[in-house]
């Protein structure tokens, strides 16, 4: 059986035509319209908190988010429309939340509020399976999970660590049924942002546990270590399965961090020796991945470009 010619594929530019753009440009004065539009609702009850009566502050936002819903309902107006205005009615239900704990003292950042706020992202989340508000939604219920852990049990070493690793779990997983879906062609080619940044919030997150164990040597590290063995060789033999060099170049690099991190705070050398090593270990250690994906390229697509 013959291999497929990626060559050509790659090697093509590809330019947007009129109608493209004319989409992109509706589509991004729409979003960024609703996105300036409920940040300058926050920012108006940030500098008039003071002036204002409780009535007002919450019949406000009460009102602009019943009357994003009803539109999202009511109006035929096209899908992505009503997708965006759903999206942007959830950053204003976020805010009703923050108004009412800032009014009755019960808290603008406490992690209930935020585990309300996600489980109503949920909800619209599974009515209109829109990306950008699924995003939202594992964003919400891993910020839940941290300020858990910061707010009520910052002493329990071990809990601390399992909600922690839950939260790299859940990105690994939604970028896992990601992929899924992308393999079966059942995620559209415009949502492919999507898997990339749940699977750069996967990798951050694994490496920064590692290294904050590493760096404060109290915190548990089996977790976040069998979170890392698991995930990461995973996410290399996806990558070299589906020839895809993001993974191939991300996970090493992550990796490559970790272990600077390794030698720089469990070695015993002197400063000067510390400084030296670690830059010798940085420099190698890019100049190699660096070679390596240079040459998968041109093996695979038959550019160094």
């Amino acid at each position: 059986m013959e291999k497929p010619d990626y060559s050509s594929s790659f090697r093509q530019p590809m330019y947007a035509n009129k109608k493209q753009w004319n989409q992109f440009l509706s589509i991004f004065l729409l979003t960024a319209g609703i996105g300036f539009t409920v940040a300058g609702i926050i920012f108006f009850f940030a500098y008039n908190w003071d002036a204002l009566p409780k009535f007002v502050k919450l019949g406000m936002v009460e009102v602009l988010l019943a009357t994003t819903v009803l539109l999202t309902i009511f109006t035929r107006w096209n899908l992505l429309t009503k997708q965006i205005l759903l999206t942007g009615a959830t950053f204003l239900t976020g805010t009703l939340f923050a108004v009412f704990g800032q009014i009755y003292q019960t808290g603008a950042d406490a992690y209930d509020l935020f585990l309300g706020w996600t489980l109503f992202t949920f909800l619209w989340a599974i009515a209109i399976r829109f990306a950008p508000l699924w995003l939202t939604f594992l964003g919400l219920l891993c910020i839940t999970l941290w300020l858990y852990t910061l707010q009520i049990i910052p002493g329990e070493i071990e809990k601390v660590a399992l909600l922690t690793n839950a939260v790299t779990w859940i990105c690994a997983l939604a970028t896992i049924l990601a992929e899924r879906m992308n393999v079966k062609r059942k995620l559209a080619e415009q949502n492919h942002w999507f898997i990339k940044i749940l699977s750069v919030a996967t990798i951050i997150h694994a490496s920064y546990l590692i290294i904050a164990a590493i760096v404060e040597k109290e915190n548990l590290i089996l977790l976040p270590l069998a979170s890392v063995i698991l995930l990461f060789p995973i996410g290399l033999w996806f990558g070299w399965k589906q020839r895809n060099l993001f993974y191939l170049s991300i996970i090493p690099f992550a990796i490559l961090m970790i272990l600077l991190f390794l030698y720089l705070f469990r070695s015993q050398l002197g400063d000067t020796e510390l400084f030296l090593g670690g830059g010798l270990i940085m420099i190698t250690g890019t100049t190699l991945l660096i070679y390596a994906i240079l040459n998968l390229k041109k093996k695979w697509y038959g550019t160094e470009e």
